[in-house]
């Protein structure tokens, strides 16, 4: 059973290591933790043992059920006398407006469903998309923990709607929204919109039965789109969703007879084994039961009794902790139960399955050939998909991302579409390179990317003929490719009104080799804004004047020219010539992105300076290793570690660092096997 862990409140935020979340030598234990804990664990167990059999329930929502389920019973009345006069009571079709949403089925919601859960929805949409113009892109927003909890973009033309389907771990209760994540005229005012205005309908462009002749235009004298507009046809929802399979992994938990106390304490000490990964020592279990007998002696029914047995299993050290070694033993290597715990924590997030803790059993996990066996079938798994999605967003650190929100008086163009394509292209980029085996240099200067249609329309690149993100191949012209040249990359380095070049430098050193540049000397003063009555200057004008210092000139050298590389993209990462300054006089001043690296290579632009460091991929393969080596130990990678990574990348060094094979290096290492 599920708990939505980023839900603000559940769980204290931990502190991050460059990105890196749960290492090791920054986590603190409070009893502000363990009361959340235990606050979960009984929120959990209440869902996986509820006391009635949770009965999963579907309802689908019509076209006119979504038009009518804000209205109060006579205003529906009429409206479905005036669509039936006509015979278009299964017609009736939903228009979301560039920036409007759909919310008024936020009460239908909680009338049907109270239970949290895992529930799987059913949108059927399509789209009215201008000539040249933005497609619409759906949004299903909960404005509670305010995050979408799905969106795509809507490429199928009116005529030929298409069905999404997503499942998702709802909380309950729950409201949720149906925006069109698109900026437009209509932005923050969903009352223009043509089903509002006293009960107007749209039925297709064809049909003009309903339309109100004094509403916005949809279409043009030639019937094409003006703007681009969501059509929502249907909406359906099931669950939750409890499989057969979900409860035959409970059973062995729970006691035919939860008043006997032999069952308790068989099944706490299964449960106790599952939840810790490892076989109990002698009398670990009995605190549990004395928690049980404790309660039934103060009254508690035998159910209440063994729910807070098993809360307290769960807020134990032995399962929020990944423990290894024990105070009698120096040894310098994990057990085998140890060794199923990282790597399933590496891999997937999660629990080792059955399959590995049977090798870990059988003492067998630690031979090579077991482990690279596991190895490859952890891979080949869809669970995967959580190291693919946890993995690259924290190695480079797109939570970064929208930090500094940028100016809308500056860049007009930006909006939370933008920015959530943003932080999905690097993900993408790497899931695509990982499923792919390619080479880890793709990842540093290859000539394609991840592009979704908003992505695209942000790159100046041909609108995708399909949704969501594809593999997209640049051109020269382009000066796209890689992870270096993507808009969150460019984006977290800035601020919200400006590039920064330092930033950019160090994010470069840090993420892409490795090396963190020592912190600036105190008291440094900052860039001053060009006077009114100077000529404009670039950024790195001014930062030239500023690093001659002597105690800043060292640091500069290494540091600024791998910022200065991609002086070609503004704060939001759009390509430009120029670069445009609000203060100073005279035309805006040219960028220059040319510069020579500390080895003395020079180059003359971010296509050149990404092809210099591809020149050197085995010393962007050895950081790839340690940033594996960083999120699967859960530590900071040392000297003592150096060795160590050279072999793992050096393994693979033959057939060109190939990016799955790289994480299946370090996933049978010498290293993932040390304590």
């Amino acid at each position: 059973m599920q708990i939505d862990v980023n839900e603000p409140g559940v769980f204290n935020e931990d502190p991050t290591f460059h990105g890196f979340s749960r290492i090791g030598g920054l986590l603190t234990l409070a009893p502000s933790h363990i009361e959340r804990y235990l606050a979960a664990a009984d929120v959990v167990l209440a869902r996986a043992y509820p006391e009635t059999p949770v009965e999963s329930k579907s309802h689908r929502l019509s076209g006119i059920s979504i038009h009518e389920s804000n209205m109060g019973p006579p205003d529906r009345e009429k409206l479905r006398n005036r669509i039936a006069a006509v015979g278009a009571i299964d017609k009736v079709r939903n228009l979301v407006w560039p920036g409007a949403a759909i919310s008024g089925w936020r009460a239908w919601w909680g009338r049907h469903f109270e239970q949290p859960g895992v529930y799987r929805m059913r949108i059927t949409l399509s789209g009215l998309r201008p000539e040249n113009g933005r497609v619409p892109h759906l949004s299903l927003w909960d404005p509670k923990a305010k995050e979408s909890i799905f969106d795509a973009d809507v490429l199928a033309p009116e005529d030929q709607p298409t069905t999404v389907e997503f499942e998702r771990f709802l909380s309950m209760p729950l409201n949720l929204d149906i925006h069109n994540e698109v900026p437009g005229k209509f932005a923050g005012g969903h009352h223009v919109n043509v089903l509002t205005m006293g009960g107007n309908v749209f039925l297709g462009s064809r049909d003009h039965r309903l339309a109100n002749p004094t509403g916005h235009k949809l279409f043009d004298d030639e019937g094409n789109p003006l703007h681009p507009v969501l059509i929502v046809d249907a909406i359906e929802i099931e669950g939750p969703i409890v499989t057969d399979e979900d409860r035959r992994k409970r059973e062995p938990f729970w006691p035919a007879d939860v008043a006997d106390e032999s069952q308790v304490g068989e099944c706490l000490t299964r449960f106790a084994e599952r939840a810790w990964r490892r076989p109990l020592k002698a009398d670990e279990v009995d605190r549990y039961t004395a928690v049980y007998a404790g309660e039934r002696a103060a009254g508690e029914k035998p159910r209440a009794a063994y729910l807070s047995a098993m809360a307290g299993v769960l807020a134990s050290k032995s399962f929020f902790f990944l423990e290894s070694g024990d105070p009698d033993s120096q040894r310098l290597s994990l057990d085998d139960y140890e060794l199923a715990s990282r790597l399933s924590y590496f891999l997937w997030g999660s629990l080792p399955d059955e399959p590995l803790l049977e090798a870990a059993r059988s003492g067998s996990l630690k031979r090579p050939e077991v482990l690279r066996s596991q190895v490859a079938r952890m891979i080949a798994d869809p669970k995967i998909d959580r190291f693919l999605e946890a993995f690259p967003y924290q190695w480079l650190e797109m939570d970064r991302v929208g930090m500094f929100p940028p100016d809308r008086k500056i860049y007009r163009d930006y909006d939370l579409w933008l920015e959530n394509s943003m932080k999905r292209e690097p993900v993408e980029t790497f899931a695509e390179a990982f499923r792919e085996n390619l080479p880890v240099g793709d990842l540093l200067a290859g000539d394609w990317s991840m592009v979704n249609a908003r992505l695209a329309e942000h790159y100046n690149l041909p609108a995708p003929a399909e949704a969501g993100f594809r593999r997209t191949r640049f051109t020269a012209e382009q000066h796209r490719g890689g992870l270096l040249t993507q808009a969150a990359v460019l984006s977290l380095t800035s601020d919200g009104t400006r590039h920064r070049p330092v930033h950019r430098g160090v994010w470069v050193s840090e993420a892409m080799f490795g090396v963190t540049p020592p912190p600036p000397p105190p008291n440094v003063e900052p860039l001053e804004p060009t006077p009114s009555d100077a000529v404009k200057t670039t950024i790195r004008g001014q930062l030239a004047a500023h690093s001659t210092s002597a105690a800043c000139a060292a640091c500069h050298r290494k540091i600024d020219p791998l910022g200065f590389a991609f002086e070609n993209y503004d704060a939001i990462g759009r390509w430009r010539t120029h670069e445009e300054t609000a203060a100073g006089k005279g035309a805006s001043p040219p960028v220059d992105a040319s510069g020579i690296l500390p080895d003395g290579r020079a180059f003359s632009g971010p296509d050149e300076f990404k092809r210099l460091l591809a020149s050197d991929t085995s010393t962007f393969a050895e950081a790839v290793v340690g940033k594996l080596a960083t999120f699967a130990l859960r530590r900071a990678m040392t000297v003592d570690d150096r060795a160590a990574i050279k072999e793992i990348a050096a393994s693979v060094e033959a057939e060109g660092y190939p990016l799955r094979s790289l994480v299946e290096a370090v996933a049978t290492s010498d290293l993932i096997r040390s304590r």
